[in-house]
């Protein structure tokens, strides 16, 4: 697979998103957080399965499959690879043209963004139970090899994200943050739900680490989701400033998937500018495959500014392309761990993109942070 020439390899989506958050109370990790069933403006389902899925279990598990036997007799090999970009959704594109126009006409007009900043707030990250200390010595060069081998905390605690819509399978990518219910994978909203118009999506996996390269590409196995949330901006009105998504994981092995794997923190309002991210996805379009998790990294910028205000986006210099969508940015990584400071939501252009976007984590992500937390 040809590698990036760009020095700042982030792992693109594939056309302009953003979805709308807003946060809540609390500072994470302190006895002031929000207390359980706190919520702010978001939005969630039951995940669901096709009955295609169903068959699909039925037939290799016999009657009485469970739904996670379902999810993984319906993702087959042949199913993961041949399932489009997230991005590739006409109506996805529609909505990211008309976020752009009007964020181009509220800047003529002097209209100011709505913000919803506050201090900083950050929940630590945590390690696996079950693989204990980092693979490999020297994580820092090993971490930033864009073929990051599946056996590194930054490849297993990120995956491929695997859903079906109406029209078809399609992927995203994902990663696992530490939280208190130890259950949840967080992505872009686009990734959970069609946006404006649209319905949640079903069959939702996540499958950590994922490498076509090996011969099983899922080294950890299928894991399901049982919740999926958003920002109701998102689900109500694509708005691409809160493009963010999570999903509440069902155990595997008697497993909560932060358990076993670790999982990554989370911090928030740390400013638009001059802030150094890595970001990681699975970009599936030229020159990329899709099989392999890759890197960028740069420092951020605001999306636009215009005489004293800002975008509630922002962006790093990256060069990945269609299926990236919802990888994780890690603030403070040191080549294993980091905290999660946004998600890969918009490329600039679909050939040869040459930037990254993602919301800006304010309040808005750490009240869906909140709302998701315990669970």
């Amino acid at each position: 697979m040809k590698k990036s020439t760009l020095p700042t390899r982030l792992l693109a989506l594939g056309a302009v998103f953003a979805t709308a958050a807003t946060l809540a109370v609390g500072s994470a990790g302190s006895a002031q957080a929000a207390k359980p069933g706190a919520r702010g403006d978001v939005s969630s389902a039951t995940a669901s399965i096709s009955a295609e899925a169903k068959a699909a279990g039925v037939a290799k598990h016999g009657a009485k499959a469970t739904d996670a036997q379902a999810l993984e007799a319906y993702w087959t090999p042949e199913r993961m690879r041949a399932a489009k970009p997230a991005e590739e959704d006409s109506t996805l594109e529609a909505s990211a043209t008309a976020y752009v126009q009007k964020q181009v006409a509220d800047q003529k007009a002097g209209r100011k963004p709505v913000t919803n900043d506050g201090p900083v707030r950050s929940v630590e990250g945590a390690s696996s139970k079950v693989f204990g200390p980092a693979a490999t010595a020297g994580g820092v060069a090993a971490a930033y090899n864009p073929n990051l081998p599946y056996y590194v905390p930054t490849a297993y605690t990120a995956g491929k994200v695997f859903f079906s819509k109406p029209d078809g399978n399609y992927v995203c990518s994902g990663t696992i943050i530490n939280s208190e219910g130890k259950d949840t994978v967080w992505t872009a909203g686009h990734c959970v739900h069609g946006g404006s118009g649209g319905t949640w999506h079903s069959n939702w996996t996540f499958v950590p680490a994922y490498d076509d390269d090996l011969a099983n590409p899922r080294p950890y196995g299928t894991w399901s989701a049982n919740q999926l949330w958003s920002r109701t901006a998102w689900t109500n009105s694509s708005d691409f400033s809160q493009d963010m998504g999570v999903a509440i994981m069902n155990t595997n092995w008697g497993w909560h998937i932060v358990d076993y794997f670790g999982g990554q923190g989370l911090t928030t309002n740390r400013g638009k500018s001059g802030v150094w991210e890595n970001a990681f996805g699975y970009p599936a379009e030229w020159p990329f495959d899709g099989g392999n998790l890759m890197q960028c990294w740069g420092s951020t910028s605001p999306e636009w500014d215009a005489w004293f205000f800002w975008s509630q986006t922002v962006k790093i210099p990256c060069d990945m392309t269609r299926g990236s969508s919802g990888g994780g940015w890690l603030y403070g990584y040191n080549g294993d761990w980091g905290q999660l400071n946004g998600v890969n939501s918009r490329i600039d252009r679909i050939s040869g993109p040459t930037i990254m976007l993602s919301p800006y984590f304010d309040d808005d992500a750490w009240s869906l942070f909140n709302s998701t937390r315990w669970l």
